[in-house]
């Protein structure tokens, strides 16, 4: 006699102490682990890969640099950043200069950009001009945030 009962949810069997199990029932249990389990572990949709792990463990790289005057500087992840914020560590996002403003900060996000700074794939790049966006002024130490 096959199991008298099954479980709820996978439909295992439960043999009462009366049944006799037979080779079948094993058979349609192991074919329903492989079924539901299996297609569980295989289903990419609930499990993270490496990269949506690395974005949960380590979902942003901080890094610092000093500017070098400049007019351009490419600095290169190990990631395709997503969203990259750039700031001077020691001054205001924006300060008076006298004779206008200058921008020590830049943002981007969805390849959209401030200016002076840009995006492409791993590599980010500020840049340096005489009036207005100074993400890579001479002797200026930056922060530099990149999101996953």
């Amino acid at each position: 006699m096959a199991a008298s009962e099954k479980t709820a949810v996978l439909g295992l069997s439960l043999w009462a102490g009366t049944d006799k199990p037979r080779r079948l029932d094993f058979v349609e249990d192991n074919e329903a682990l492989e079924t539901l389990v299996g297609g569980h572990l295989q289903d990419s949709g609930l499990h993270l890969n490496a990269d949506r792990l690395a974005r949960v463990d380590q979902p942003f790289e901080a890094r610092t640099y000093t500017g070098t005057d400049a007019e351009s500087r490419g600095l290169a992840f190990s990631f395709p950043p997503q969203a990259v914020i750039v700031f001077a560590a020691d001054r205001g996002l924006v300060e008076y200069t006298g004779s206008g403003t200058k921008q020590y900060a830049g943002f981007a996000a969805n390849d959209r950009s401030s200016a002076g700074l840009a995006v492409n794939g791993i590599q980010v790049t500020v840049r340096q001009d005489a009036s207005t966006f100074a993400l890579n002024e001479n002797g200026v130490t930056y922060v530099m945030l990149a999101f996953r």
